[in-house]
């Protein structure tokens, strides 16, 4: 199995709105649908979090649906931008740590050295990766404090 990196939340803005949501509170845009999973943006609603006001009405944040297995879309998730960028960075890691157990699994059955560069080349871009996401965690960490 592989791990796919959700989409840039710029992307998402700019798809097409296959349905909309309006509320008292605000409004949601559905902007892409795959076979399990719904991607909606506020695009209307208070500016900021607010006591009182539900999260995924605040505009710019991303609410993630998941079909259940009864057929009906669950709210799995509500992401402000700089927490859907980190989860992206998250799935960034799953797909490098993926890549690097198949390199290692490949290397125990036939070395090779240009392997040996490979999982080098993967480490390193991990660790970067590893940095860049423990910064937007304490991003994302101190906006929630």
């Amino acid at each position: 199995m592989t791990t796919a990196i959700r989409p840039a939340l710029q992307s998402l803005r700019q798809l097409p709105t296959l349905h909309q949501v309006s509320e008292v509170w605000g409004k949601l845009e559905l902007k892409l649908e795959t076979e399990d999973t719904r991607y909606w943006i506020t695009t209307e609603g208070v500016a900021n979090k607010t006591s009182g006001t539900p999260i995924n009405y605040v505009v710019g944040y991303v609410t993630v649906e998941k079909l259940s297995e009864d057929g009906s879309w669950d709210l799995k998730a509500v992401y402000s931008p700089e927490a859907w960028k980190l989860s992206q960075g998250l799935d960034y890691c799953h797909l490098l740590h993926q890549e690097l157990a198949r390199l290692q699994a490949a290397q125990e059955k036939k070395f090779s050295w240009e392997r040996v560069r490979d999982v080098e080349r993967v480490e390193r871009e991990l660790e970067l990766t590893n940095r860049a996401v423990y910064e937007l965690s304490e991003k994302v960490r101190t906006r929630w404090s």
